[in-house]
Order: structure tokens, then sequence, then C-alpha cells
């Protein structure tokens, strides 16, 4: 919304057109208006619009400190801020590249330790594969011969 004002700097009235809410505008004149009466108070005797020229002057000096001042104690803030939780963040990723390396040694003692067991239970296996097969000869061996002495017990028998 659009406002229009007039305003009285230094007796002189001017119309403003802006944006801003007439009450702001308002308190901006007054600000400028004792500026002006500080430059007039400090002064020899300035008149016409040098006033105002230095009015405008030592606001604009006032602004620039004002950002001078807080945009680098808000940078240095920001940065502290954001160095700090880099930091943590290194110590964490750290921290955790400890206990994953820890781990993976632990995985690897454990696979290692597996593997031996593997190689231990599969020599076991063929170990026992040959028990089997040698076994399983014998008990052929021995059914054929219980075989061949169970056939000359019949023949005797039926011999007598």
């Amino acid at each position: 919304m659009v406002n229009k004002i007039s305003i009285s700097i230094n007796s002189r009235i001017y119309t403003v057109v802006a944006n801003e809410d007439p009450e702001y505008l308002k308190s901006l004149c007054d600000y400028v208006n004792e500026k002006v009466n500080l430059v007039l108070s400090e002064g020899n005797h300035v008149m016409g619009e040098k006033p105002l020229l230095l009015a405008a002057l030592n606001i604009c000096d006032e602004y620039f400190k004002l950002l001078d001042k807080s945009e680098p104690a808000e940078k240095l803030s920001d940065l502290l801020t954001e160095n700090k939780r880099l930091e943590a963040e290194i110590r964490d990723m750290k921290k955790a590249e400890q206990e994953s390396g820890s781990k993976a040694e632990a995985v690897a003692d454990e696979l290692d330790i597996t593997k031996k067991v593997l190689e231990e239970t599969e020599e076991k296996v063929k170990f026992l594969e040959g028990q089997i097969k040698l076994k399983e000869t014998q008990i052929k061996k021995q059914r054929s011969e219980f075989a061949i002495r169970e056939k000359e017990l019949l023949d005797m028998l039926e011999s007598k």
C-alpha cells in the first residue's frame, strides 16, 4: 500500500510517497531532524542545505560503522560456530574410523579362525569318508565270507 505523507525537516515541508507505514516514516523524519539540530548546535552558523548534507553524512557514518561492527562479529560468530560443528564432526568421524578399524580387524581375525576350522573340518570329512569306504569294503568282504561260510554250513548239514 502506497502512503503519501508530508514531513518537516529543518523547517521545510516535504511530501514523501512510500510503501512504508506513516508512523515509521515520521520516526525517520524525527531522527533526521535530531541529526540536523545536532549539526546546527555544533556549527558555526551553518545555513541553507548544509545542515541537511552534514546530517546525511553523519547518518551515513553511523550506518557504515554499524555495518562494519555487526557484520564481522556476525561472520566471526557464524564461522566459530561452523568451526566447532566441523571439529565435532571430524572427532566423530575419527572415532567411527577407529571403531570400524577395530571391528574390521576383529572380523578379519574371526575369518582367519573360521577358515582354519573349515580346513580342519574338511580334512576330517575326507578322513572319515576314507574310513567309511574302508569299512564298507570290510563289510562287503565279511558278507562275502559270511555267505561262503553259511553255504559251507548248510552243505555240511545237508550232507549229514
